[in-house]
C-alpha cells in the first residue's frame, strides 16, 4: 500500500512528466544522432550501433533530478508531515520511495535505448543490431539498471540532505565535475587515474554494456580507467547506488521532520 501510495503521488506531480520528458528526449537525440552519423561512415558502420547508449550519460543526471524531488519535495512543500502520518514506519516509507523511484528510472532508461535504436535502425541497414540477438538486447535492460541506480544513488542523498540544490549538486561533481581536476592529477599521479576508475559515471558503463560488447574491462585494452573486472566494476556500481541508501535509512528513521 505505501509503494501504490508513492506511485499515485509520483504519477500526479507535473514535474514528474516534464523530466520523464526532457530524460527521454535528451538521450533519444544523443544517442540516435551519434548513430546515425557514424553509420554514415564506412569505417564505423559495424560499432555505429553500439553509440545508441551515449545519450545515457546525461539522461542519468535528469533522471537524478527527478529522483531528488521524490523526497526532498516533499520537504520544501511540507507533504513529508502527511507522508508520515500515513505511513508511520519510516523504513517502510524508505522503500517504498526507493521501489517506485528505481521501476521509473528503469523504465526510462530501457524507453530512450528503445527509441534511440527504432529512430536510427532505418539509416543503419544491415548494419543495426537486432532485438533478436540476446547479447544486444542487454543495451536496453542495462541501461534501465543503470538509471535506476543513479536514482537510488540520488534518493539516499536526499533522504540524507533534504535538499534538491544539495543532492543534485553531489551527484552532479561525482558524475561529471570531479573528473576534470581527477584528470589533471592523472597526469602526475597514477592513483588519481584508479579513482576516476572508481567513480559512478565510470562503472555505470559495466550496467549499460553488460555483455562488455563495446568495452573490455580488467585488461590494458580497457585504458587505466577500465583496471576493475567487469563483475566488479558492476558491484562497485551496485555500492554507489545502495550506500546512500543504506546509510539515509537510519538517518531518516532517527531524525525530526
Amino acid at each position: 500500500r505505501a509503494a501504490g501510495s508513492e506511485w499515485i503521488k509520483i504519477c500526479s506531480l507535473r514535474s514528474t512528466w516534464i523530466t520523464s520528458a526532457i530524460a527521454i528526449v535528451t538521450s533519444v537525440l544523443i544517442g540516435a544522432g551519434l548513430t546515425i552519423g557514424m553509420g554514415k561512415t564506412a569505417e564505423y558502420a559495424d560499432t555505429a550501433r553500439y553509440s545508441l547508449i551515449a545519450g545515457t550519460t546525461l539522461g542519468q543526471i535528469v533522471v537524478a533530478v527527478l529522483a531528488a524531488l521524490v523526497i526532498t519535495g516533499e520537504y520544501s512543500s511540507g507533504q513529508i508531515r502527511s507522508s508520515l502520518a500515513a505511513v508511520p514506519h519510516r523504513g517502510r516509507l524508505l522503500w517504498a520511495k526507493a521501489l517506485v523511484i528505481s521501476f521509473v528510472a528503469f523504465l526510462l532508461g530501457s524507453l530512450s535505448t528503445l527509441l534511440s535504436w527504432a529512430i536510427s535502425a532505418p539509416f543503419l541497414g544491415e548494419h543495426a543490431g537486432s532485438l533478436t540477438d540476446a547479447h544486444y538486447l542487454g543495451f536496453f535492460w542495462g541501461s534501465g539498471l543503470a538509471y535506476a541506480g543513479i536514482a537510488l544513488m540520488t534518493l539516499g542523498l536526499g533522504f540524507l540532505l533534504r535538499s534538491t540544490a544539495g543532492s543534485l549538486t553531489v551527484v552532479t561533481v561525482l558524475l561529471f565535475v570531479i573528473e576534470i581536476p581527477l584528470g589533471l592529477m592523472a597526469m602526475k599521479w597514477e592513483w588519481a587515474t584508479k579513482i576516476i576508475g572508481l567513480l559512478p559515471g565510470r562503472v555505470a558503463g559495466a550496467v549499460t554494456d553488460p555483455f562488455q560488447l563495446t568495452q573490455t574491462w580488467g585488461s590494458q585494452a580497457g585504458g587505466a580507467t577500465s583496471f576493475l573486472e567487469h563483475s566488479h566494476a558492476i558491484l562497485v556500481f551496485a555500492a554507489w547506488a545502495l550506500i546512500p541508501m543504506l546509510i539515509g535509512w537510519p538517518v531518516f528513521s532517527r531524525r525530526d521532520t
